[in-house]
C-alpha cells in the first residue's frame, strides 16, 4: 500500500534526516535504498518497510488485521512527519532569505521524529543532567535487553518497549539501566506521569494544555516538556530557543548576529518549531552534496 504525504516530500531527504539523527542511531536499516523500522505492537515487534515510491509494507510473525496495519501506517507516518503541512512554515521561510537557502537545500524534509512517546520520553529523561552520548547509549541498551523483536532476512529489529514495561521494573533493574538511583527515581517519576496521560490527546489537544499537563509530571521541565512537543509530538509551536544549540543553529544561519528569540517566534508564529528544527538538521546542507543512499 502507499502511505500518503503532505507535499512537498522528500523520502532522500528523510534518509538524509535520519543518517544525522543520533540519538537513534542504529534504530533503523536502509536496505535497496528503502528504510526498515520495528515498531511495536502491543507485545510484539512488526517491521515497516517505506521506500522511495512511498509503498508501505509490514513484516510480522502472523497476519494482521486492518485496523493494525493502520496502526502501524499511523506510527511510521508520526515517525517520518509524513502528513504534516508544511506550508505556513515554508512561506515564512521564504521571506527570509538565509533561511530559504536552508530550505531550499533542504527542499522536502519533513522532521524525523522519535518513533514512539516511549522512547522519547526516556531518552530525554536520560539527558538531564547528564549527556546526549550517554543518554543513548542507556536508551539503546534498554531497547535491546526490553524491546520486542522480529527478524527480517537475517536482521534483528528491535522495537523500543512501552511506558509499562519500564514503569513495572523493579528498583535495582531501573538503577542498572539509569545508572544511578536519582537517575532511576526520576526516570520512573516521569514515565509514570507521561504513562497517565491520554496520548492522542498528547498529539492532538491544545497545545498551551498539552504543555500545562506535561510540566505538571514531576520530573519534566520547560525543556523536556518542549522536547517531547516537538521531537516526539511533532509540535511546532515553540522551541527552547535561548539554549546554546538554538543559538549555535542561528549564527550557522544568520552569521554572528542573528535573530532573537523574540524576533524568530514573531517571523515564525506557531511553525517556530519547523525553524528550529531546519537550522540544527539543515543549515549545514547548503554547501554538501546529497549522499547516495545506501
Amino acid at each position: 500500500m502507499s502511505i500518503r504525504v503532505a507535499e512537498p516530500y522528500s523520502f532522500e531527504m528523510s534518509l538524509r534526516a535520519l543518517a544525522g539523527f543520533a540519538p537513534s542511531a542504529g534504530g533503523h536499516q536502509v536496505v535497496g535504498g528503502r528504510v526498515r523500522k520495528a515498531f511495536r505492537l502491543g507485545a510484539e515487534a512488526v517491521v515497516a518497510e517505506l521506500g522511495p515510491d512511498l509503498s508501505l509494507g509490514v513484516h510480522s510473525g502472523r497476519a494482521l488485521a486492518r485496523e493494525e496495519r493502520a496502526e502501524i501506517e499511523r506510527a511510521v507516518s508520526r515517525w517520518l512527519s509524513l502528513d504534516d503541512d508544511m506550508s505556513g512554515f515554508l512561506a515564512s521561510a521564504e521571506r527570509d532569505g538565509p533561511m530559504a537557502h536552508v530550505v531550499r537545500a533542504a527542499h522536502g524534509l519533513h522532521q524525523v521524529r522519535f518513533a514512539s512517546l516511549a522512547e522519547g520520553t526516556v531518552y530525554f529523561t536520560l539527558t538531564q543532567r547528564s549527556t546526549q552520548w550517554y543518554a543513548t547509549a542507556r536508551k539503546r541498551r534498554i531497547a535491546a535487553e526490553l524491546g520486542p523483536r522480529l527478524t527480517v532476512d537475517g536482521v534483528d529489529h528491535v522495537a523500543f518497549p512501552s511506558l509499562a514495561t519500564i514503569g513495572a521494573l523493579g528498583d535495582a533493574e531501573l538503577i542498572g539501566y539509569a545508572g544511578n538511583r536519582q537517575r532511576a527515581d526520576r526516570l520512573r517519576t516521569v514515565v509514570a506521569g507521561v504513562a497517565a496521560l491520554d496520548e492522542e490527546w498528547l498529539h492532538t489537544g491544545a497545545y498551551d494544555e498539552v504543555r500545562k499537563a506535561l510540566l505538571a509530571v514531576p520530573g519534566i521541565g520547560e525543556f523536556t516538556a518542549q522536547a517531547l512537543l516537538l521531537r516526539v509530538l511533532g509540535r511546532p509551536d515553540d522551541a527552547p530557543l535561548g539554549m546554546a544549540q538554538f543559538e549555535a543553529a542561528a549564527r550557522a544561519v544568520y552569521g554572528e548576529t542573528p535573530p532573537g528569540p523574540a524576533e524568530l517566534r514573531a517571523h515564525y508564529g506557531r511553525w517556530v518549531g519547523w525553524w528550529a528544527y531546519y537550522a540544527r538538521t539543515a543549515s549545514s546542507w547548503v554547501a554538501e552534496p546529497l549522499p547516495v543512499a545506501a
